[in-house]
């Protein structure tokens, strides 16, 4: 036998030396056993009955068993049905050995779990390869669970931090909703970084991916400590951490005695979440906005109970983070109300509700029309006239920028060649570029196409900046303002002096027009800052041969003081506000002129 087993060691699957539990009341059985599989490369450990078997296999965590029906103490059916109720007994190979055509017990066998059996008297050279055969099956069999458990973590556990993912969430809370009486109560805690963004620009992804890793232990710490769990009831399943994607986490909080504990689980994230993280030799500071939403005060489903704390959530973002915020029905009013803004907003660009307002920038030397800045107006049939102010920063938000800009400058276009073809001599007319997504839009090509399209010469229009887009995007917008020059376009600048206002701006950038902000002129009777500033900006602009005009211009009081610094143009309520393009080509028709 030994003479065998040398050269097929080899070809063991399982492991190099696979451990065999052999149970046989047969002193002599086990011995021949014991000798016979150690030639054949195995390792062999012996037990005299059942009972035996069982504790040595809780011990041993053999790779196979190898057992005998009829044992004293415990036979080997009931063995095997104990280790098979074992947790790691549940896959283990298990060869019976039993009587020569004994089908009943051999029945028996399969019954209790057995893998295979062998029947007595036993063919050593053939047991050999049936334990062979069943270690090559058990070894296929483990991969495919192995593969399957790896398969489920893809599909419920989150890579990164190794807490459950969106998915698994989902399906946990529909399930404890399902089992949840309308007596009981649960939460839902949607969690939101503050500034994340900002370590991960300013350190790298890499960084980023540490600091969500060490977000997720601190908040697995948060609800794990013995303390914290007061405010389960007894019967409360385990509470469930996961990570939704990117900065976003969730909290499942089942079967809370009371409303108040939830927010007192907040409370104590917020306040773990505040202390310092060291990533690499970086101390960083984070906080974080967390929404609650209660089961079944806020929802009687997972989705709402969801979508509520995540409501609650960008409330608590929007009055400042790092602080919690329960559902109130009023978030979802407004989120309601929102969602069909937007919605209006989308159409109303590829529609026809946008408009054109022109207010009149009228020459302070002798009152005539010069030019007019283009004012958009959205006029809603579900909700009338909206303001700029709304629509605007919406627009921002919402990724609109480009084709919003592109219909102003159609728009702007289209009425300066109407004004032509009805023998109107033509203004200036100034579009504002809005800063978002500036070097992104193609703006000196999007104006020559407009231009050529209608015949239009380059005097007709003028692009209207705010000092943020030269401080924020630099020698690319030198590039594109130098390509605007060329074309022969008029540039301001719009609202200078209100924040980034250097110096250096008007010295580097091709600026023609300096736009000086309401803000000054409407104190500019009282202030006797007010009216140095002006004076200072006028005269500035005056020395580097740029043009100015004075925007909010109410009275005639403002409009002589103006006037006396030398100031070019103004614009203002004074002369008129934003009107109508058939009212503004009224006013050209007209060729009227201001009295000053």
């Amino acid at each position: 036998m030994n003479q065998h087993g040398d050269n097929e060691n080899r070809d063991l699957t399982a492991s190099e030396n696979p451990l065999i539990l052999a149970a046989d009341d047969d002193e002599a059985i086990r011995m021949l056993m014991k000798v016979a599989l150690e030639g054949y490369g195995f390792r062999v450990e012996v037990a005299e009955n059942g009972r035996e078997a069982v504790d040595a296999f809780e011990k041993l965590n053999p790779h196979a068993i190898l057992m005998d029906v009829n044992m004293p103490e415990m036979d080997g059916f009931t063995a095997c049905k104990t280790i098979r109720s074992l947790p790691s007994g549940k896959h283990v190979p298990v060869l019976m050995m039993t009587g020569l055509e004994d089908v009943e017990s051999i029945d028996r066998a399969f019954i209790a779990g057995a893998t295979d059996f062998i029947s007595k008297p036993i063919n050593w050279a053939v047991l050999k390869y049936r334990i062979k055969y069943m270690l090559r099956a058990s070894a296929a069999f483990n991969d495919v669970i192995l593969q399957q458990k790896q398969i489920q973590e893809l599909a419920y556990y989150d890579h990164l931090t190794g807490l459950a993912n969106r998915a698994m969430f989902r399906d946990n809370l529909l399930c404890e909703v399902e089992n949840c009486g309308k007596d009981k109560l649960l939460a839902v805690l949607f969690l939101d970084l503050d500034r994340f963004k900002l370590v991960n620009d300013s350190l790298g992804h890499k960084a980023g991916d540490t600091l969500l890793q060490q977000v997720a232990e601190r908040i697995k710490t948060c609800i794990r400590n013995t303390d914290s769990l007061a405010w389960l009831k007894e019967d409360a399943k385990q509470v469930m951490v996961s990570r939704q994607g990117g900065d976003e986490f969730t909290v499942l909080l089942p079967s809370l005695k009371a409303p108040d504990n939830a927010g007192w689980v907040a409370k104590r994230i917020n306040e773990k979440l505040c202390r310092v993280f060291y990533i690499d030799d970086h101390e960083v500071f984070i906080s974080a906005s967390i929404g609650i939403s209660l089961f079944p005060i806020d929802g009687n489903d997972a989705e709402s109970l969801i979508a509520h704390a995540d409501l609650a959530m960008y409330h608590a973002k929007e009055i400042g983070g790092n602080r919690f915020q329960f559902f109130e029905q009023e978030l979802n009013i407004q989120a309601k109300e929102r969602l069909e803004f937007e919605n209006d907003l989308r159409k109303a660009i590829t529609g026809d509700e946008f408009s054109l307002f022109y207010q009149p920038q009228v020459s302070l030397l002798d009152g005539r029309i010069i030019g007019a800045e283009a004012l958009s107006r959205w006029h809603n049939p579900r909700m009338g006239n909206v303001s700029p102010a709304e629509f605007i920063p919406a627009i921002e938000e919402m990724g609109l920028v480009i084709p919003f800009t592109d219909w102003v400058i159609r728009e702007a276009g289209r009425q300066q060649l109407e004004w032509y073809n009805h023998g109107i001599k033509a203004v200036r007319v100034a579009v504002n570029i809005s800063s978002k997504h500036f070097v992104e839009q193609d703006i000196p090509d999007k104006i020559i196409k407009m231009l050529e399209a209608h015949n239009l010469p380059s005097s007709c229009l003028e692009v209207e900046l705010t000092e943020s887009v030269m401080a924020a995007h630099g020698s690319k917008t030198l590039d594109i303002l130098n390509q605007l020059k060329e074309i022969g376009l008029t540039i301001s600048v719009d609202d200078f002096g209100t924040g980034y206002s250097s110096l250096s701006y008007l010295k580097t950038f091709p600026v023609d027009v300096v736009k000086i902000d309401r803000f000054f002129i409407k104190d500019i009777l009282t202030g006797k800052k007010d009216e140095s500033i002006v004076k200072a900006m006028v005269s500035m602009a005056h020395s580097m041969g740029m043009k100015v005009v004075a925007e909010g211009i109410e009275n005639r009081e403002q409009l002589e003081i103006l006037h006396r610094m030398g100031c070019d143009y103004g614009q203002g309520f004074l002369f008129s506000p934003a009107i109508t393009r058939d009212e503004f080509s009224g006013m050209l028709e007209a060729k009227k002129r201001f009295l000053l």
